[in-house]
């Protein structure tokens, strides 16, 4: 699935997180306007049963406030400045903004539910893929949400990784650069049909690497640099 320039497809890691506060709308706009070719963000659920977009269990690295996004109720949890009088948003306002394809990582395993009620009305958009660190948040998400393409993220890139995936009928891998993370386990993948989705593209070094493997996509913080590193053609710096 490498996009149609051969280079591997670019997420914007929480939307454009070098340039602008993470999971924020101004965020995913940035990264759009950088050129990305997909976004990635996180989706947990309020105390009052809305999915909102935010990586933490708990507001306070990311906003002025403090406690478990769990506990807080919507109201409360849009109240707070997540950086620059942005807003933590809700799935909906996130969805509205995001004209490009959407990689969801499930942090909270009640996510699930939420987006199987929401999908039930309002379906997820092409392009969407879920993923989680979580077996079990990706198992539900196939009995729930079986027509919605998942992902398995890990820290452990091997041949275990893949068989995981497999049992779990998920058609993307996003690992870890470790070592492990090379050409033939991407061609294992690929044998079986599963794409590889890897991270953290931080420097051109490691954003070439990817490319050279065979990785379909990269996420990263740095939206417009990934695009030169990996534009065809380039020599390395």
């Amino acid at each position: 699935m490498n996009h149609p320039t051969g280079r591997p497809l670019v997420y914007g890691h929480r939307g454009a997180r070098a340039d602008e506060p993470e999971n924020t709308l101004r965020s995913f706009r940035r990264a759009i306007e950088l050129g990305a070719d997909g976004i990635e963000l996180d989706v947990r659920v309020s105390a009052d049963g809305h999915l909102v977009i935010i990586h933490d269990a708990a507001v306070d690295r990311t906003t002025d406030g403090s406690g478990e996004i769990a506990s807080l109720a919507l109201a409360d949890i849009q109240a707070l400045d997540a950086g620059q009088g942005e807003r933590i948003p809700t799935f909906e306002e996130a969805m509205a903004v995001c004209t490009v394809p959407v990689q969801i990582e499930i942090k909270a395993f009640e996510s699930v539910a939420a987006l199987a009620e929401r999908d039930r009305h309002t379906p997820l958009p092409d392009g969407v893929v879920l993923t989680s660190f979580s077996e079990r948040a990706v198992e539900e998400a196939a009995r729930l949400l079986p027509h919605v393409p998942r992902g398995l993220i890990t820290h452990h890139p091997g041949d275990d990784m893949l068989a995981r995936a497999l049992d779990l009928k998920a058609d993307w891998v996003c690992p870890e650069l470790k070592p492990g993370l090379d050409r033939a386990l991407v061609e294992k993948c690929h044998a079986a049909s599963v794409r590889v989705d890897a991270w953290p593209a931080a420097d051109e070094e490691k954003a070439r690497m990817f490319a050279e493997i065979g990785a379909d996509a990269v996420t990263t913080d740095f939206v417009a640099a990934a695009r030169e590193w990996l534009a065809p053609g380039r020599q390395p710096a």
